[in-house]
């Protein structure tokens, strides 16, 4: 079935859907995602797997009453199942007990962006032409040195749309395109083994860096043999964009709705304060095609908007779901992220805003300490204050009076959030891991 039969065979059944809520009293709102994907993986320098699939899900939310809510998702798109669904739903959201502050569906009629998020040349890719880009990238990092062991990884491409219609009459279908990488890279030498990777993407197949991105992999894989240890103190420490992706996940996640109820965020109370560094800003920036995150309209109906999260170090606003929000009294701002049924609260297309310095200066600049190039097992010790565990992973370099002299052994950490970002200098190269 092409994408265009599968999109006349989604607006009927979400119709169908639709119908079938009000027939029961209740109110509905639907999200559909379509997608064809194509899976490449690849491992010791060898394609191992490269095939087409389709991605099909619907995400059906069923009202009564404005405050009594049940939701459900189904890949199965058959009239027979999406009614049996919609009853089903019907019947349990009958059954609950109303929340008093839920508001219900989006029934205000909504003003969606128009954003370009495919790439139009996305059906012309077939898994012959992405097996010859791989062919190319594994060429690519081999070709570094005779120490490369292998290059393995994969990638993962999506070129479908996606639809949200409701009971209110709000509509919004888009199309969009998403790639995503891995990259890993092993070096070896005399029986000792080193390894570095990269995670990236991008909306358009021509302009992923693969070939690229495999040279500085290869190359960081070789600078990483003979690693050493390192005594335990305090060093300065560079993070590279992976491992900025990793802390600044942990800040947007603070500022969900969720957790400023839960009382479990360390920006609890905080809007209006010095919390970070004046050079740290951030934005959320839904409309901003390059971001792979970007969308005109977030799980729950509402347009999307751009806003500050951190402004000069100074936090500006929390990211609220529309029940969040109702709670504490503040403006949902397109937010609200489908989780386990759920909708939470989260600055999905969180963006760093760059700063003036290079790579090269920031590591001219360091007379004792480390160059990070990914964090991994990153999580949550005590999440009120901020404070995270982890390990490098794969890249930790250690740098001496201005200069990158070898490499150290992966090493665990615990510090809180306010603390790493307390006293910092923002890169002026900036990329968006996948």
């Amino acid at each position: 079935m092409s994408l265009e039969e599968q999109k006349n065979q989604v607006l009927e059944l979400t119709e169908l859907a639709l119908e079938k809520a009000r027939a029961l009293n209740c109110d509905a709102s639907i999200n559909v995602s379509v997608g064809k994907e194509y899976a490449t993986r690849f491992s010791n320098s060898e394609i191992l797997q490269n095939y087409v699939d389709l991605r099909r899900i619907m995400e059906i939310t069923v009202v009564y009453n404005d405050k009594q809510r049940a939701a459900s998702t189904t890949n199965t798109f058959t009239k027979e199942n999406i009614i049996n669904l919609v009853e089903f739903l019907a019947k349990v959201a009958k059954t609950v007990s109303p929340d008093p502050a839920y508001p219900g569906i989006v029934k205000e009629k909504q003003n969606y962006s128009s954003l370009k998020l495919n790439d139009p040349k996305a059906s012309r890719i077939d898994p012959d032409y992405i097996a010859d880009r791989i062919d190319a990238t594994i060429n690519a990092g081999e070709s570094i040195d005779k120490r490369i062991g292998g290059v393995s990884g994969n990638l993962l491409f999506s070129d479908g749309f996606e639809y949200h219609k409701s009971t209110a009459g709000n509509e919004l279908f888009y199309p969009s395109t998403v790639i995503e990488s891995t990259i890993n890279i092993n070096a070896l030498s005399g029986g000792e083994e080193s390894r570095s990777n990269s995670i990236f993407g991008n909306r358009f197949f021509d302009k992923l860096p693969l070939e690229k991105e495999a040279e500085e992999v290869a190359e960081r894989a070789l600078r990483g043999l003979n690693a050493q240890s390192i005594e335990p103190g305090n060093y300065e420490v560079i993070l590279d964009h992976q491992a900025v992706s990793t802390i600044l996940f942990f800040v947007g996640y603070a500022t969900s709705s969720r957790l400023i109820i839960n009382r479990a965020s360390f920006l609890n109370d905080r809007i209006g304060q010095q919390v970070f560094d004046e050079d740290l800003s951030l934005i959320n920036d839904p409309h901003n095609p390059e971001h792979l995150s970007a969308r005109p309209i977030d799980d729950e109906g509402l347009p999307t908007t751009k806003f500050p999260v951190i402004e000069e170090g100074i936090l500006k606003n929390y990211s609220y779901s529309r029940l969040d929000a109702a709670r504490l009294g503040a403006k949902a701002q397109g937010t609200g992220f489908s989780f386990m049924g759920n909708a939470i609260g989260f600055p999905f297309a969180e963006t760093i805003q760059p700063g003036d310095m290079k790579v090269e200066e920031m590591i001219a600049d360091i007379k004792n300490g480390l160059l990070v190039t990914n964090l991994h097992y990153t999580n949550f010790v005590n999440p009120p204050v901020g404070s995270i565990t982890g390990m490098s992973k794969d890249g930790l370099f250690i740098i001496k009076n201005g200069e990158i002299i070898g490499s150290a052994k992966n090493m665990r950490f615990t510090d809180t959030i306010p603390n790493i970002l307390k006293d910092i200098d923002v890169g002026k190269e900036l990329k968006q891991p996948g």
